[in-house]
């Protein structure tokens, strides 16, 4: 019985797609979701359902779940053989089964890579349900760093947010591997997410660092369904808004907001508290604060 059957990133440069848009299925899996930045909350909502439903009906998508979890597996030992290797973690779905995966097959070392503007329902969820004995590397940026670099304010083109990911994510992720003298820094890259996670999941960015994404050509419908099928636990961003387009990190880096004072509402709505005391030193934040009153 052949476990998979998957749409590839290569399959649609061949039909000259640049993006795979939600499609409804007569048969099979039902929903099939695209690039994570072009769907709407709802209908990843509509889709983890489906899978939820299907997941009980057919014995057949179950079975497939577990044949895809053995095999990958499998892939991550003859990748990691002989290698001093770690989990970077960051507490989004895609992380999150890939720590599952690793932890079934011996591999504890985990650390997340934050800043001090994460939101304060992350941290906490992170600290009940998180890895265990997990590592955290903060990279430092502050209300005080962001105040001295107000344009990096939710981003709203790919260039800013893209710093973001550098000056958070690479960077920490550098210091680890070479604090820790790591072989290799396991990562929840995957192709649907719109990333690059090189030929076969292996990437060596131009500081050394060696990546290896062992989900990488998984769909979205894969990760719910594995989430679905372990009863895993999410953290509560993800029945925020948008929040499976935004996804983690900094709320200072949150993207699609359309604009900043767009921006200050999405946070606002998530923890005031956050934008009360944003105001006391960026002027958007106290205007935001002044028209809602």
């Amino acid at each position: 019985m052949n476990c998979f059957i998957r749409i590839t990133y290569e399959t649609l440069n061949h039909l000259n797609m640049k993006y795979f848009y939600l499609v409804k299925l007569k048969k099979g899996v039902g929903i099939i979701l695209g690039i994570k930045q072009q769907i709407e909350q709802d209908e990843w909502i509509e889709a983890l359902e489906r899978t939820r439903e299907r997941l009980e009906e057919d014995p057949e998508y179950r079975k497939r779940i577990i044949c895809l979890k053995n095999k990958t597996q499998e892939e991550i030992k003859k990748k990691i053989a002989g290698k001093k290797v770690a989990v970077s973690w960051s507490g989004g779905k895609d992380s999150i089964v890939l720590k599952h995966l690793c932890q079934q097959i011996g591999i504890n070392r985990t650390f997340w890579v934050r800043s001090n503007l994460e939101y304060p329902e992350v941290v906490n969820w992170a600290d009940k349900h998180g890895p265990d004995n997990l590592e955290v590397v903060n990279t430092g940026q502050d209300l005080k760093w962001l105040v001295k670099n107000r344009h990096m304010l939710f981003p709203q083109h790919g260039k800013i947010a893209s710093i973001w990911y550098k000056i958070v994510q690479n960077t920490g992720q550098k210091w680890y591997f070479e604090e820790n003298e790591i072989d290799m820094l396991l990562v929840g890259r995957r192709i649907k997410d719109g990333n690059d996670p090189g030929k076969g999941g292996m990437n060596v960015n131009k500081h050394g660092v060696v990546y290896y994404s062992p989900i990488y050509d998984w769909s979205h419908e894969d990760v719910m369904a594995y989430i679905e099928y372990f009863n895993i636990k999410l953290p509560p961003l993800y029945k925020w808004a948008n929040g499976f387009q935004v996804g983690t990190g900094p709320w200072a880096a949150r993207e699609h907001t359309g604009s900043i004072q767009k921006g200050w509402e999405e946070v606002y709505n998530i923890n005031p508290s956050i934008v009360e005391k944003a105001a006391r030193h960026i002027t958007s934040a106290a205007r935001f604060l002044e028209n809602s009153e």
